[in-house]
């Protein structure tokens, strides 16, 4: 089948034109003899590879990306993952990150040049005047709208609202040295961009009827990312208020499409295999592949499970980072998913390229330090890979989250009240996700109880009503129940520490765990990097700085 995911392990790196700001040489590189980006561009094949450094900017050229950056970014600073002895420079989780650190650089370059990638092929794509098909482009135009966005959604998440602003492709080299973007600019693009795409890009199932387009963003997606930002607005835009009815609207769309739908066993949305990558639950997701030189020029590959998947000890891995107490204790009793998330007692099992089968004791018995945290089995292998890379996707938006935006929504505009079975009501999806939950999993490991039986979690009235409290939550009010399903469904998805953001910024006892752990507003975002203001003189750096 070819595919995004093909597209992406044969393309060349086009994106060695998109240079960052840091790189710019003082000379004329363009070679009349060589091709350029004022020379390539001049075909419909040639605007298709226009998009593809965005989407390979997402998987990170310098390592910055989800294959290996962002999910230190992302999931470190919640109170979900700590950092393990196994990298004792390993900031991300101290709230002390300093300037000088690799790892925000890495996710720094790869963002920007998702944003210079995606500027440049909107320039040649609305340039073009060959001959090109209007849904054709109008399509290329969605995704490059939708990849601008997303890359900058995340530049802001992690760096604050204030980073360089680039709405065009840069034309001479002093563009590559802006000031700071201004309050509410960024924001304005994301929403611009994502609401452009949500109208130029077909539904998923027109555009993934050729299989060529698989895992390129679709309507779905955009509307999906723009309701995200809405509710993202106090991250995105400090001082401001998430835009619930706004999101709503762009959420029901989503669910009323019939485009998607929960898949019946909640592990496939970690398999690796092309049943379950890009399912009928993705909105979203990182397409990796896994070459043959992981030293070298093999870019476009996930080291998760080498990095943060089974315990130090057991199958060769580093476990940098690592799923906590807290993680462990947020499930509930009968919850299968606690099994399919993380590796832990009374788990799934482990075989090593030796051929050793290994349970929880033998990963604790081989544990030199950290015995109080776990290892993360989402989205990692159950056996030792001989690489230490791997190609499963990285589910980054599910339909499990939209549900549960939606219902976070509609509790936000006054309907808790309402009943379970109520479509108008919060309760009705939080139910959807939690009955799922319970299903039985046939393709499990046969030792896992609810490989043969259902979970037993009980539905939304019965947890109201139960008197259970959950890490010191009582599970008494749907919000509560809300801030617990998101943790438990989507742990280790990269949405804990911004969800504990946007609800702290209007209720600062969602930041209590966080400011245990030394979180301060001030180390709300993460510092500019110091390579990129030594090289910008017009750039001031955040509050971390």
């Amino acid at each position: 089948m070819i595919s995004l995911k093909n597209i992406l392990r044969t393309s060349a790196v086009l994106s060695a034109a998109v240079l960052m700001g840091s790189c710019v040489p003082e000379m004329d590189l363009n070679n009349p003899s060589e091709l350029s980006i004022d020379t390539y561009y001049t075909t419909e094949a040639e605007l298709e590879n226009a998009i593809i450094p965005a989407y390979e900017a997402l998987i990170g050229q310098n390592q910055g990306g989800y294959a290996r950056g962002l999910y230190y970014n992302l999931l470190a600073p919640g109170d979900d993952y700590d950092k393990t002895f196994k990298w004792s420079n390993l900031y991300q989780d101290t709230y002390t990150t300093p300037a000088s650190d690799d790892i925000i650089l890495w996710s720094w370059k790869d963002m920007f040049n998702g944003v210079f990638a995606a500027n440049l092929a909107l320039e040649k794509i609305t340039a073009f005047e060959g001959d090109i098909d209007e849904d054709t482009r109008n399509r290329m135009l969605g995704e490059a709208h939708f990849l601008r966005a997303l890359h900058y959604m995340l530049l802001v998440q992690l760096f604050g609202e204030t980073v360089p602003y680039w709405d065009h492709s840069v034309s001479d080299a002093s563009e590559y040295y802006p000031s700071n973007a201004e309050s509410g600019q960024i924001y304005s693009l994301i929403i611009s961009d994502f609401s452009t795409a949500a109208d130029l890009l077909p539904l998923r199932s027109e555009l993934y009827a050729n299989s060529a387009n698989i895992g390129r963003a679709t309507k779905g997606a955009a509307q999906a990312y723009l309701a995200k930002a809405y509710m993202y607005r106090p991250i995105l835009e400090r001082g401001q208020e998430a835009e619930f009815s706004k999101a709503a609207e762009q959420l029901k769309k989503v669910i009323d499409s019939g485009e998607y739908s929960l898949m019946e066993n909640y592990r496939a949305n970690s398999m690796w295999d092309s049943e379950s990558e890009n399912n009928e639950e993705s909105i979203f997701e990182i397409q990796m592949y896994n070459g043959p030189d992981w030293m070298g020029g093999d870019k476009s590959d996930s080291w998760r499970w080498q990095e943060i998947g089974v315990p130090d000890g057991t199958g060769s891995s580093w476990w940098n980072l690592a799923p906590n107490k807290r993680t462990f204790d947020e499930f509930e009793e009968g919850d299968p998913r606690k099994y399919m998330t993380l590796w832990c007692p009374d788990g799934a099992y482990y075989t090593e390229l030796s051929g050793n089968v290994a349970d929880w004791d033998y990963m604790l018995e081989h544990l030199s330090s950290d015995k109080h945290l776990y290892g993360t089995r989402k989205l990692c292998p159950d056996y030792q890979l001989s690489d230490t890379d791997d190609e499963i996707n990285d589910r980054i938006f599910r339909y499990a989250d939209v549900l549960l935006l939606y219902a976070e929504c509609l509790s936000e505009t006054g309907n808790d009240s309402k009943s379970i079975t109520d479509p108008t009501g919060p309760k009705y999806y939080i139910q959807q996700v939690r009955d799922r939950a319970n299903n039985i999993v046939p393709t499990e490991q046969d030792h896992l109880w609810y490989h043969s039986e259902p979970g037993y979690i009980p539905n939304v009235d019965e947890l109201l009503a139960s008197g259970i409290t959950i890490n010191g939550v009582a599970m008494n009010s749907i919000k509560n129940i809300i801030v617990h399903e998101r943790y438990v469904e989507l742990c280790g998805e990269y949405q804990r520490y911004f969800d504990l953001l946007r609800w702290g910024m209007a209720d600062s006892k969602w930041l209590e765990s966080i400011e245990e752990l030394g979180w301060s507003e001030k180390a709300m975002y993460y510092p500019f990097p110091e390579e990129e203001l030594s090289n910008n003189p017009n750039l001031k750096g955040n509050d971390m700085n």
